[in-house]
């Protein structure tokens, strides 16, 4: 399953591919910069940011600020990553941050696009990457 990330709401997208990946489905996100997360921009950076505070180099928690860290992250939190079916569902899934070569002219679906008709309050993971970088 190639699943097309713009536009598109972090939290869908990850619940549909955990689901899908502990079914046993390969899953692929493309386009994972164009992904949003909804919500007051400020506080989410503040939540990312005192993740970052409150650990240490050695001991965390590590706080992944890259695209594909950070889609990887909701996804983990929802396919259950302590089981030995979650262990193996996470290798079925792969994220990419623009359409690599492979995957160009394929078919992806097209999940739940957020609504340009009214003003939304949303990050996307390629702004909140940039920002956490510094």
């Amino acid at each position: 399953m190639i699943i097309d990330g713009k536009d598109s709401i972090l939290g869908r997208i990850a619940s549909k591919a955990a689901k899908s990946a502990r079914e046993g489905e390969e899953v692929v996100i493309i386009n994972a910069d164009g992904l949003c997360i909804i919500g007051n921009k400020n506080a989410i950076i503040n939540k990312y940011r005192e993740k970052m505070r409150i650990g240490t180099a050695s001991k965390g928690p590590f706080v992944k600020k890259t695209v594909d860290g950070i889609v990887m992250s909701a996804i983990k939190g929802m396919i259950g990553k302590d089981s030995e079916i979650g262990r193996t569902a996470m290798k079925k899934i792969k994220v990419f941050s623009g359409v690599p070569e492979e995957y160009k002219g394929k078919d992806a679906l097209q999940m739940d696009k957020i609504s340009q008709e009214k003003p939304v309050h949303k990050l996307s993971v390629g702004e909140l990457s940039r920002l956490l970088k510094g």
